[in-house]
């Protein structure tokens, strides 16, 4: 049984290493990328209206937050 471990961990380690040459390497991330993924709050920009009754209700909230 023993042998049978090192055969399949040996097979495991050449595959990764052969994996490893074959993947695209990963461009490094900009300013202008990390801005572009930057998630704007605004609620109108989503569709969402607050009346003034939903203001009064997370109105509490937002304050404690501040």
């Amino acid at each position: 049984m023993p042998v049978r471990n090192k055969t399949n961990s040996f097979f495991g380690f050449l595959a990764a290493a052969v994996s490893s040459l074959f993947t695209k390497s990963t461009k490094k991330t900009t300013t202008d990328d990390l801005r572009k993924a930057e998630f704007k709050t605004s609620s109108q920009n989503m569709g969402v209206r607050f009346t003034e009754r939903i203001r009064d209700v997370f109105r509490l909230r937002w304050i404690r937050k501040l």
